[in-house]
């Protein structure tokens, strides 16, 4: 009976060690995310510097699960290539081995002082600031403290358990790490690879290694070794998971996560069966009173190693998981970027959603470029595609309204809502954008079906119009997506010239329809042409516009701007 209650005690402590692991990342991913975004942001071509972003972004948050998800899912968004994934990737299985030296921290105690009740102390301060203050950086803090502290309160109660090395359930337990069968690499391999699955952190795993090291469970530290090389090919599971549903890049980041996994834990169990002994002779003359902080340092050797190995081969690494993984065609009802996955992970999702819509004003553009065509080359050969774009368009609209109310309801940041309400607004005047283009067609369809033509003069006011529309969209949309307001004021005179332009074409064809170079039908189709160049510029002006006011306001973003420069000018005082 002292065993089962010693055993069940046991469990309650891996509980409150791995909750608190889950919420030590998920704090830690609350209060630095803007500072991941950042790090994204950085990645570039060299695999080199996306290896060390790799780094410092999975130290961040202490979860290599969540490293691999975040990138799996910009990948998916083509917000990094594949290769820059790849680079992040290895960085991140390095990062994540700090925490195994905190968790070796829990064993060392002096006299009656004991470094785990310290730090188990500090999810109290975390619950005090939850309880007493409404500070929202404090606030983004304590749930970082209280994990933190509940992981050595696990760790404790864990230890309480087992006991000593001599204690009964720590004899017993000890035992199945003695049979015959325990001291194949293999199995321990996969042991290491079948528990990290299921508790989904290697992170977690290597926690409960190092807790059963410092209680005597485990003995030879090499099996421990062969446990926390499977741990990390456990932890694949997660990219794995959140790639099922994503396209075939980041499919290809999550294989590249395993390949990996796998060519390094292959790699250095062939290393160690070989050189069993020597290795375990470093490592104990090391820590001869601490075995725990022998497989911290174990492991972070053997991350950096083989990672940094793999570096120099990332290029052939990468072309095979290209190869292995192939495209696949768009359907009219699909989604390029966004996936409901990645919703807990708001700074991934947010990203995603950008370059959907980025994608979406494209599709819009095309279109109205293909409408714009038909009308003055009197050409309907383009309307069954202008169609289906259209079709395509709506879907995503519906698509991104959904996925943005979505995330609303997980995301944490006041800052991030903000733009989420701005984007609801965007995704509303791409849509239009695109309905402008269909509206053109049918004025097409209608001046051929009436056997009605404009004038060569009228063309080219509609050219000089149109040309002036293409130029805005291209300053609007690198506004938008760049989300910087340097063309602005350009953006605004485009706008009133093409006001002045449309207002000019409207006199000119009163006068010509007065002078009868023009029969009256012709005036339904100008005027209405004139009309969706009109609301596509002004659709174009709010998307612009929007990266500074949430209703895609004029006088909203320039008085935003104004008060930008007041404040900057305030802080140089």
């Amino acid at each position: 009976m002292e065993i089962l209650m010693n055993l069940l005690l046991m469990l309650g402590g891996v509980a409150v060690f791995m909750f608190g692991m889950k919420q030590m990342s998920s704090g830690l991913e609350r209060s630095a995310g803007s500072g991941i975004r950042n790090l994204f942001k950085k990645i570039n071509k060299n695999s080199i510097f996306n290896y060390g972003i790799g780094v410092g972004a999975t130290a961040l948050v202490q979860s290599s699960s969540a490293s691999s998800i975040m990138t799996v899912g910009l990948a998916h968004a083509n917000i990094v290539t594949v290769k820059q994934g790849s680079g992040f990737i290895l960085g991140a299985k390095v990062g994540t081995t700090l925490t195994a030296f905190i968790f070796a921290l829990s064993g060392i105690s002096k006299g009656g002082f004991s470094i785990s009740s310290v730090f188990a102390a500090v999810a109290f301060v975390g619950v005090i600031i939850v309880f007493s203050t409404n500070n929202e950086t404090l606030n983004k803090i304590a749930p970082f403290l209280i994990g933190f502290g509940m992981l050595f309160i696990g760790m404790e109660v864990m230890g309480t358990a087992i006991g000593g090395a001599d204690s009964t359930l720590s004899i017993q337990l000890s035992k199945v790490f003695k049979y015959e069968i325990m001291q194949n690499p293999i199995l321990l391999v996969i042991l290491g690879i079948l528990f990290t699955g299921i508790i989904q952190s290697s992170t977690a795993a290597t926690g409960v290694f190092i807790a059963f090291l410092a209680t005597g469970v485990i003995n030879n530290i090499d099996q421990s070794f062969f446990l926390v090389m499977g741990a990390n090919i456990g932890t694949c599971s997660d990219g794995i998971m959140a790639s099922l549903s994503t396209n075939a890049n980041g499919k290809r980041i999550a294989l590249f996560h395993l390949l990996t996994s796998v060519i390094g834990a292959v790699s250095f169990s062939i290393i160690l069966v070989l050189f069993r002994t020597p290795i375990i002779n470093i490592f104990e003359s090391l820590f001869p009173q601490n075995p725990q902080f022998s497989l911290a340092t174990f492991n972070l050797i053997y991350n950096t190693i083989y990672t940094l190995v793999l570096l120099i081969f990332i290029d052939p690494l990468v072309n095979l998981v290209t190869r292995l993984v192939k495209d696949k065609q768009q359907k009219l009802e699909e989604v390029s970027y966004i996936d409901e996955h990645f919703l807990q992970t708001p700074v991934v999702a947010i990203e995603q959603a950008l370059k959907e819509m980025h994608d979406m004003a494209i599709l819009a553009k095309e279109n109205i470029d293909r409408a714009y065509a038909s009308l003055v080359n009197e050409d309907m050969s383009q309307s069954k595609l202008i169609s289906d774009v259209e079709y395509r368009i709506d879907f995503l609209t519906n698509k991104l309204t959904n996925f943005f109310i979505k995330i609303s309801l997980v995301n944490k940041f006041a800052e991030d809502e903000k733009l989420i309400g701005g984007l609801h607004h965007v995704t509303n005047d791409i849509e239009r954008l695109g309905d402008y283009a269909v509206l053109m067609v049918k004025e097409t369809n209608y001046m051929k079906e009436n056997n009605v033509k404009f004038l060569d003069q009228t063309k080219e006011e509609l050219d000089l119009i149109y040309r002036n529309i293409c130029e805005m969209f291209n300053l609007g949309f690198d506004a938008f997506s760049k989300r910087r307001t340097e063309n602005f004021r350009k953006i605004s005179n485009l706008h009133k010239e093409i006001k002045k332009q449309i207002a000019s074409t409207r006199d000119e064809h009163v006068v010509r329809l007065s002078s009868g170079m023009y029969p009256v039908e012709v005036s339904k189709s100008i005027y209405s042409v004139l009309f969706s160049l009109q609301r596509i510029s002004d659709h174009i002006v709010n998307i612009a516009y929007s990266i500074r006011s949430t209703t895609g306001s004029k006088t909203e973003a320039l008085q935003a701007i104004e008060n930008e420069r007041k404040k900057k000018e305030n802080a140089y005082r």
